[in-house]
C-alpha cells in the first residue's frame, strides 16, 4: 500500500467511525433519556467512549503524517475533526450525569400559629 493510499484509508477509517460516533450519540439520547442508568444503556455508551478514544488515535496518526507530507494543496482540518470527536464525548457525559438542580430553598417559617377571633359575622 502507497502512502497516499494509506493516508486516503486512515481519513476514511477516522471520517466514518466519527459518523457513527454521531449517529449512535444520536440514538442513545433519543433513546430513553429520561432513564441515563439503564444498564445495556451505559455498556453501549462506554463503548462509544472506547471508539471515540481509538478515533483519537487515528486523528492523531494523521496529523503526523499530514505534518509530514508538507505542500499538500488540501488538508484535513484536524481541529476540526478534534473538536467534534471531543463534542460528541463531552455530550455523552452530560446525558449520563446530568448537572443537578439546586436545593429548592422552601419559604421561612413564622412560627405564629395564633390568631384573633374576628367576632360575630353579619
Amino acid at each position: 500500500m502507497t502512502d497516499a493510499t494509506s493516508s486516503r484509508a486512515g481519513l476514511k477509517l477516522a471520517i466514518a467511525l466519527t459518523i457513527g460516533g454521531v449517529a449512535a450519540g444520536s440514538a442513545c439520547q433519543a433513546a430513553n433519556a429520561a432513564e441515563p442508568r439503564d444498564p445495556i444503556q451505559r455498556e453501549d455508551i462506554a463503548l462509544i467512549e472506547k471508539q471515540l478514544a481509538r478515533i483519537n488515535t487515528v486523528i492523531d496518526r494523521l496529523a503526523v503524517r499530514q505534518r509530514e507530507q508538507s505542500g499538500r494543496r488540501v488538508l484535513l482540518d484536524v481541529g476540526r475533526l478534534r473538536a467534534n470527536v471531543n463534542n460528541i464525548r463531552n455530550g455523552l457525559r452530560a446525558y449520563l450525569a446530568p448537572p443537578r438542580l439546586p436545593p429548592r430553598q422552601p419559604a421561612p417559617l413564622s412560627g405564629q400559629y395564633l390568631a384573633q377571633d374576628p367576632g360575630p359575622r353579619p
